[in-house]
């Protein structure tokens, strides 16, 4: 079985890093904050102080951070990973980020003999602590099936989408999805709560018809309903995602009119200081410019 490591104990790099120790792999972990390592620790991990020495004795580098940059640092920075890879090693990215990074840090390692996989997730933090995430991979054939058990150890759908950087652009067009679905969601329940419409009745109507979908179900509810927005997801983390989706069509000159309406949506709740709440949130600056509230409070 080989040895492990995890860098990046954040909402979904923990609960993964311990999934991971729970199949059985020997693990190796490394975050900024040290919190979280000790915890992980104290059940079985190994601490490693940084990124290169997490690498330096693992078969298999995982890493789950937020943004390209911070894929570049712990890859390429110093104390990085390609600081401590060792020829033959395999580095596992389940950051979500953009094709163009992907390809440069793989170039980078595999100039020292470090294979490289894009694998991107969804399930959120649910997921993650259930483990059974949707995985996307972008990579070699070999690299995929020799990564594919620590995948297994997180998630339940693992597919294999192409050459590097395929992974992320799957991951990216299932983010703007989620933002193009989500605006449209917002809006319609906005228009209903103008014109008088129980907002529980339009769930129940909608998402049992043809304009259901998985954020009408998810976000209502438990978010949009409650006027609550803890963060499982940040509305800053999908503009990101919505972004780079916008910059791969860029690339290839693809028009992507709604998904930049999504982005649209997205910098308003930004401006209005919502950011770090979660996603559900781009139903409060229409609200607020409509003059209504979904569902008031009793």
């Amino acid at each position: 079985m080989p040895n492990v490591s995890f860098i990046g104990l954040g909402k979904m790099g923990l609960p993964m890093s311990r999934n991971i120790m729970r199949a059985g792999f020997p693990l190796t972990v490394h975050n900024r904050s040290r919190g979280k390592v000790e915890a992980l620790a104290a059940e079985g991990a190994t601490a490693a102080a940084s990124s290169a020495e997490a690498a330096a004795t693992t078969d298999i580098i995982c890493l789950c951070v937020p943004v390209p940059a911070d894929v570049e640092t712990v890859i390429l920075g110093p104390d990085g990973v390609l600081a401590g890879a060792r020829s033959g090693s395999l580095v596992v990215d389940f950051s979500t980020i953009d094709p163009a990074t992907n390809r440069k840090v793989a170039a980078a390692l595999a100039e020292q003999g470090v294979g490289y996989l894009d694998a991107p997730v969804s399930g959120g933090p649910p997921g993650a602590e259930a483990g059974n995430l949707t995985v996307m991979c972008g990579g070699s054939e070999a690299d995929y099936a020799r990564a594919l058990p620590v995948m297994e150890a997180v998630g339940e759908k693992i597919v294999h989408a192409g050459p590097i950087g395929a992974g992320s652009t799957v991951k990216l067009i299932n983010q703007m999805l989620v933002g193009v679905n989500l605006s449209g969601a917002v809006e319609g329940f906005v228009l209903g709560a103008k014109a008088g419409i129980d907002p529980e009745l339009l769930l129940d109507v909608v998402s049992s018809a043809s304009g259901d979908s998985l954020q009408l179900r998810r976000c209502f509810p438990d978010f949009v309903f409650k006027n609550s927005y803890e963060p499982a997801f940040s509305a800053n983390l999908l503009y990101k995602d919505i972004m780079l989706a916008l910059g791969i069509g860029r690339e290839l000159n693809v028009r992507l009119n709604l998904g930049n309406l999504a982005l649209q949506a997205y910098e308003e709740v930004r401006n209005h200081g919502l950011g770090e709440q979660d996603f559900a949130v781009v139903a409060v600056p229409l609200q607020r410019l409509s003059g209504v509230q979904i569902k008031p409070e009793d």
